[in-house]
């Protein structure tokens, strides 16, 4: 359909954020471990022009096509300066006010829950960048633990903080997809009354 997929764009909004605020967070002895773990070579050695077009074969479920690679590198090497500089950076400041838009507006109508675990921590962050102390970032907060639950092993975060309703409205659909409705008639109707509330 040519369509993303509302949690893919979800996400796309805070890193645009992120990216285009060259947001870094203090390098801590954490960080400096963590760059040891997950890379093979010396985080200060990485060509990252070259890994930009690197990934594992395993995970290159679709190859990019030469044109998709050469439009990447064209934005990186050509208009990625010019959106760093003044006139460019006025735009680049417009975008970001844009996407912030978009993010507080997710925030909002989803009373700082979000579509799922990965935009919830992105959102936050990106209120944090913004101001540390606005009421958006605090409101954040205490939604936290809506994601959070503890295991016998330990603390868990789930993707999502509940999935009823698209239980409900997949048993309804398979109900449905049925000749089995006139059975069901108080399962539906509860189903019913669940969803619309």
């Amino acid at each position: 359909t040519g369509r993303m997929w509302s949690h893919c764009r979800m996400v796309y909004f805070p890193m645009s954020y992120i990216y285009g605020k060259r947001f870094v967070g203090p390098i801590t002895p954490t960080v400096l471990n963590l760059r040891k773990e997950l890379y093979k070579v010396p985080y200060d050695e990485i060509d990252w022009d070259k890994a930009r077009n690197q990934c594992a074969k395993e995970d290159l479920y679709c190859p990019h096509p030469l044109g998709q690679d050469i439009l990447w590198t064209t934005l990186h090497k050509f208009v990625e300066p010019v959106l760093s500089h003044w006139p460019g950076s006025k735009l680049r400041e417009k975008a970001l006010k844009n996407a912030m838009q978009h993010i507080h507006y997710e925030d909002e109508n989803t009373q700082y829950v979000c579509s799922g675990a990965v935009g919830k921590v992105l959102n936050m962050l990106c209120c944090w960048i913004e101001d540390p102390n606005s009421e958006e970032f605090k409101l954040h907060i205490p939604r936290i633990y809506d994601y959070l639950w503890v295991a016998e092993d330990g603390m868990k975060m789930q993707g999502y903080n509940g999935s009823q309703l698209w239980d409900t409205a997949f048993t309804v659909e398979a109900i449905l997809a049925t000749e089995l409705t006139e059975e069901f008639c108080p399962t539906l109707k509860l189903a019913h009354d669940y969803i619309k509330n």
